[in-house]
């Protein structure tokens, strides 16, 4: 399996999305639909991010294209910024080796969306450093 960043993929009628790919280590969110988000905010598509509450999340609005390709999320779906996890790319490759049976490439994130997502997640204080580091923040 070739991954890149800004790749949707869907993996056993789950879907996750490739923040960062580097030589040994894969940083990926695995997208849900339940909605944590306090009731008190108006949820609008893109990044939430409440220091206040500790809380980081990225929201995308349903049949709301995020691919070049025009591909989008049938529900509302949410990325939560401590959900996001590294994985060994070498064990990753050899637990999903076979395009069309093991995964399957949805699209890429558009430009816009990608950089609005990794943006959302790398200056969240409630994202643990390491994935933060990864993706390019300062700290």
């Amino acid at each position: 399996m070739i991954l890149i960043n800004r790749l949707c993929v869907n993996i056993s009628h789950a879907r996750f999305i490739v923040l960062e790919a580097k030589e040994w280590v894969l940083i990926a969110s695995l997208p849900t639909s339940q909605d944590h988000i306090p009731g008190y905010i108006e949820k609008t598509h893109g990044c939430i991010d409440l220091p206040e509450a500790n809380f980081n999340c990225y929201f995308f609005k349903s049949n709301y294209p995020i691919t070049d390709e025009g591909w989008s999320f049938p529900r509302d779906t949410y990325v939560y910024g401590p959900q996001i996890n590294e994985f060994n790319k070498d064990s990753f490759n050899d637990i999903y080796a076979i395009s069309g049976v093991d995964y399957e490439i949805i699209g890429k994130l558009t430009n816009d969306e990608f950089n609005s997502l990794i943006n959302c997640i790398k200056n969240s204080k409630s994202v643990k450093r390491k994935i933060r580091r990864h993706l390019g923040a300062n700290i």
